[in-house]
């Protein structure tokens, strides 16, 4: 008996939990609607998820000669809904919001489907705060000169919030204890010297400078300090 099966267009018949997600292109405009993708199947990889005190810690599984991590996972998204190959570096936004980085697109079924191995930093890394970035439009003060007003510029982003060590400043001739913080970021974020960040707990840190990821599948690291 032959089978009568083809791959190229039942995939929808055949696979259960297919999701409606949104492709985001990497570099786009913020806010862009990106491209809703029907039809698209997630697997999850084979992942380490240790859990040690609070916070769920990064380890990687000895056969997978340390490239997957927890929060790894295949995506299958139909070729025909998309004008171009998904790209490194674009997203995934699924159903619940959550963001998947790309890392590896391969052709699959007879290139009716891109096969897209993609990673949720928000679980791989840890980035269990939820912080707002503020940023500063200056206005003339009661001395005459321009003084920052602070003003929410984004929200809801997801990160982790790491205590450095802490010395002392001296600011305006005063000297102070000051808190220095790494602050890692789900986004990719242009952040200067007039951006703030406010933690979960209403602490505002001064960005003192950025490091961009040396990988794709990395958070975004802020060096900051606590401001009085």
């Amino acid at each position: 008996m032959t089978l009568d099966f083809d791959l190229t267009g039942d995939l929808a018949d055949v696979a259960d939990g297919l999701e409606t997600v949104t492709l985001l292109r990497r570099g786009a405009t913020p806010g862009s609607p990106g491209t809703v993708v029907t039809g698209a199947l997630r697997r999850s990889a084979a992942t380490a998820e240790p859990v040690v005190g609070n916070r769920q810690e990064v380890r990687r599984q000895a056969n997978t000669g340390g490239n997957v991590l927890a929060g790894d996972a295949v995506w299958h998204l139909p070729a025909e809904q998309l004008g171009e190959p998904p790209g490194l570096g674009d997203l995934i936004v699924d159903g619940s919001a959550a963001r998947w980085t790309i890392l590896e697109v391969q052709p699959a079924t007879l290139a009716s489907r891109w096969r897209v191995s993609a990673r949720n930093l928000v679980v791989a890394h840890g980035l269990d705060d939820t912080i707002k970035v503020l940023q500063a439009s200056y206005a003339k003060g009661t001395s005459g000169a321009a003084e920052p007003v602070w003003h929410v510029w984004r929200t809801g982003i997801r990160a982790r919030i790491q205590e450095q060590d802490a010395r002392v400043a001296t600011e305006h001739r005063a000297r102070r204890a000051a808190r220095r913080y790494r602050i890692f970021l789900e986004e990719e974020l242009k952040l200067d010297n007039t951006h703030r960040v406010q933690g979960p707990d209403g602490t505002i840190y001064r960005v003192l400078g950025t490091v961009g990821p040396e990988r794709l599948g990395e958070p975004l690291t802020i060096e900051a300090e606590s401001t009085p």
